[in-house]
């Protein structure tokens, strides 16, 4: 029998320098990929290379070309968008590597002999020759695997210019309502949900740390965002001119794997949300609210780098409205005058509380009528009506960013009330309840403070059950802390205070209850808010 080991090296060499490999002839040893969606003129690298790019007629898109053989990085980039970035997979064959096998095939036949009777060279020895050899060559070439996308949807947001001379501006609060259980997507395992997916159990979110991530993103986009550190004992609110709140209902989370086996799949986290942002003045105004969408897919396994960054891009949509620009543009005229002007609002109509008939024995006591408990979610603090129908003026910081509390008079009724105006640099808010036939306390036009006359505190300190309590000391002097007037007094104040009135000994009110000094050493170092600063402070316009 002849030996075939000669035949069968020639063809497999002549199967290679032939280049007889239907996938690297016609398929090539790279990959066109269309890149879909990005902002006309972006840079494409792959593998931190530059590309050139080539358009595709009829549309703004382009395509690249990319070596099939290994994974591919592919970033997209443009000036004034967000980057984007993927990984392409060669984890498909190429069906053109089939083609290889046609010789085989074609030089099938049947074993021959000569006349001698000897068997002749056998054909089909030179058909595997040339189809291995034309295999080998689309292997080395890696013109035998197809990458995991033919084409690539970026997703890029424009990124925000921050308004020159912008006003400040901080996030205030995000509120998340979305409950544990909710259903948000699925787990896709090719094209066949595997696996439903609940918020709390697949992805759980911090509103705080959004927060967090909202304030740190207007920093990167170069928006004066003041730091919360150092407040002085005057303005313990919100510091910034304008505040930023979020609410999110809605949340699309679904994870693709690109295989069953996990070792060998890759993965997509694809979501998207909307949130709605409103815009508000120092005033608790809402200047502009718009609800806005924000997409993002992250190439792993689930966690919350695709959320947050959906979010983000939420909120890039939001400061990217000429209506947001415009707010926080520098108003006309310049300084803290022209800043306040902007924000002036219709004054708020009070009716004025008739003076009580008091006497130096019961003025202090028929004063704590007047005082109420303001409950908030993060705790408590007191408040002083000011109105027979239900106004209350308190702390700013005593409400927060909330817009309902829960107030407790001192007959034992409680009250939903309304958080109607807030003037943070003040600190001073005021609360709104349906009730009528209160014992109110008359605001001052003019101080009656004198210093070192006796006062009296009334507040709720340390805890609910200590409701009215009343404190007593003097007026130690007066003090201008940050361009503010306060009323210095060494009456007792302890946390849950702040918001209650300090009354002279006929129980006329002479000042809101702000703050006081703690540390070690220090005693009796207590603040407050002079009376007859409260009707400009909340523009109020007191009828008879």
């Amino acid at each position: 029998m002849k030996k075939h080991f000669t035949p069968a090296m020639s063809g497999l060499l002549l199967g290679s320098m032939l280049v007889q490999s239907c996938a690297t002839i016609i398929a090539t040893p790279f990959q066109t990929v269309r890149v879909v969606g990005a902002p006309a003129g972006s840079t494409v690298y792959v593998n931190d290379k530059e590309v050139k790019t080539k358009p595709i007629a009829g549309s703004a898109d382009v395509k690249v070309r990319v070596r099939r053989k290994k994974n591919a990085e592919i970033k997209i980039k443009h000036d004034g968008y967000k980057e984007h970035s993927e990984v392409l997979y060669p984890e498909k064959s190429n069906g053109l590597t089939y083609l290889n096998w046609v010789p085989v095939l074609a030089t099938f036949k049947g074993i021959s002999t000569d006349e001698d009777g000897l068997e002749k060279f056998n054909p089909l020895i030179y058909g595997w020759a040339v189809g291995i050899g034309g295999y080998l060559v689309d292997v080395i070439s890696g013109a035998g695997k197809k990458l995991s996308k033919s084409e690539i949807k970026p997703v890029m947001p424009a990124l925000p210019k921050a308004v020159a001379s912008s006003q400040t501006i901080q996030c205030g609060t995000v509120n998340v309502r979305l409950k544990g259980g909710d259903k948000m997507g699925n787990f896709i395992v090719g094209k066949d949900n595997t696996d439903i997916l609940y918020f709390g159990k697949s992805l759980d979110v911090d509103a705080d740390h959004l927060k967090t991530n909202v304030n740190a993103s207007l920093k990167d986009l170069g928006y004066a965002v003041p730091s919360t550190e150092g407040k002085s004992i005057f303005s313990v609110g919100s510091n910034s001119r304008y505040t930023l709140q979020g609410e999110m209902r809605d949340v699309k989370y679904d994870i693709y794997a690109s295989n069953i086996y996990e070792y060998r799949a890759h993965y997509e986290t694809r979501c998207a949300v909307e949130v709605t942002w409103k815009l508000q003045n120092q005033n608790r105004v809402t200047v502009f609210e718009h609800k806005d969408a924000g997409s993002s897919v992250k190439f792993e396994k689930g966690g919350s780098a695709a959320f947050e960054d959906a979010f983000e891009n939420s909120l890039y949509a939001f400061l990217s409205s000429k209506e947001v620009a415009t707010a926080l543009a520098k108003p006309a005229g310049t300084g803290a005058t022209a800043a306040a002007d902007a924000d002036k609002q219709a004054p708020i109509s009070v009716h004025r509380a008739a003076l009580s008939k008091i006497t130096a024995d019961n003025g202090v006591s028929t004063a704590a009528k007047s005082v109420v408990i303001v409950e908030t979610s993060d705790g408590h603090g007191s408040g002083c009506i000011i109105s027979n129908d239900g106004y209350i003026v308190t702390n700013a910081h005593v409400v927060g960013d909330e817009e309902q509390v829960k107030v407790l008079m001192a007959d034992g009724l409680t009250a939903k009330g309304h958080v109607v105006r807030v003037n943070p640099e003040m600190d001073l808010a005021l609360i709104k309840i349906d009730t009528d036939g209160l014992t109110a306390f008359q605001v001052p036009s003019a101080s009656g403070a004198e210093i070192g006359a006796d006062v009296f505190a009334i507040g709720t300190p340390a805890d609910k059950e200590l409701g009215q309590t009343i404190t007593k000391g003097i007026i130690s002097g007066r003090r201008k802390i940050e361009g503010h007037a306060l009323l210095q007094t060494d009456v007792s104040i302890n946390g849950g205070n702040s918001g209650g009135a300090l009354v002279s000994r006929s129980g006329q009110l002479l000042g809101i209850v702000n703050a006081k000094l703690v540390g070690h050493g220090i005693e009796g170092i207590g603040f407050a808010i002079p009376a007859e600063q409260v009707t400009e402070a909340l523009q109020l316009k007191f009828i008879d």
